[in-house]
């Protein structure tokens, strides 16, 4: 067992940084159990694009101790790993109810999908993709992606590019503030907003909805009683 990279110390709080560790198996991340997580993740944003590829195609294991990660944090940190070309392995935190989960929430009727929550603004550049739901607390600027297996809902302007239903679920949809997209897609089905549309600034909004009807995307406002009778709960 070796070091094969050692983060640096935070010297204002010295707590320990993030670690790697070379076993037979494979690579293992250790991330510190106390400290702020962002900053662990941006070490390894970091580290790892100035590894380059030196670490693409190997197995890492992550282990966070006592740290108990949310969704989001998981999903964030899956990404970054991924992005440098490496494979994630099973881990001693990961949740051993995560599979008990995913079997209750397999219902008959198919209510019950994984979902993650993006607690910022997804700003120009930036891309976000997951195999469920997303739903963004902020909005979705111009330049910014967003792509789900389910449905897409933005609390805020949904300015960006938006694809729901990504593995071809024609009944998915967007929900927003206010939809006025670079280009919205659900399933193969895609339309863009008007450029001089677009670019109009509303100071009021309301919800408004993105689906497919009679082959094309349509949106519009979400009324009071629009879950109820699309749903008949």
């Amino acid at each position: 067992m070796t070091d094969a990279a050692k983060s640096r110390q935070d010297s204002s709080s010295n707590s320990p940084g993030i670690v790697f560790k070379g076993y037979k198996s494979g690579l293992t991340l250790i991330i510190p159990e106390t400290g702020s997580f962002e900053t662990y993740l941006d070490e390894l944003r970091n580290h790892l694009d100035q590894a380059k590829d030196f670490f693409k195609g190997a197995k890492l294991a992550i282990k966070t101790g006592n740290r108990q990660l949310c969704e989001e944090e998981r999903f964030f940190l899956l990404q970054i790993i991924e992005e440098a070309g490496m494979v994630v392995q099973p881990t001693v935190n990961e949740p051993e109810t995560s599979k008990k989960v995913k079997k209750k929430g397999a219902s008959p009727q198919g209510m019950l999908i994984p979902s993650v929550t993006v607690r910022k603004t997804v700003r120009s550049g930036q891309r976000i993709e997951y195999e469920g739901n997303i739903l963004v607390m902020g909005d979705v600027n111009p330049g910014a992606e967003i792509i789900a297996a389910g449905d897409i809902v933005v609390l805020g302007k949904l300015r960006g590019t938006a694809h729901a239903g990504a593995n071809g679920n024609r009944q998915a949809e967007i929900f927003a503030f206010q939809i006025k997209p670079v280009q919205i897609r659900i399933a193969e089905v895609y339309t863009r907003a008007p450029e001089k549309e677009r670019l109009k600034d509303k100071r009021y909004f309301s919800p408004e909805v993105a689906m497919i009807r009679d082959d094309r995307i349509v949106v519009e406002k979400v009324t009071p009683n629009y879950f109820n009778q699309k749903y008949k709960y």
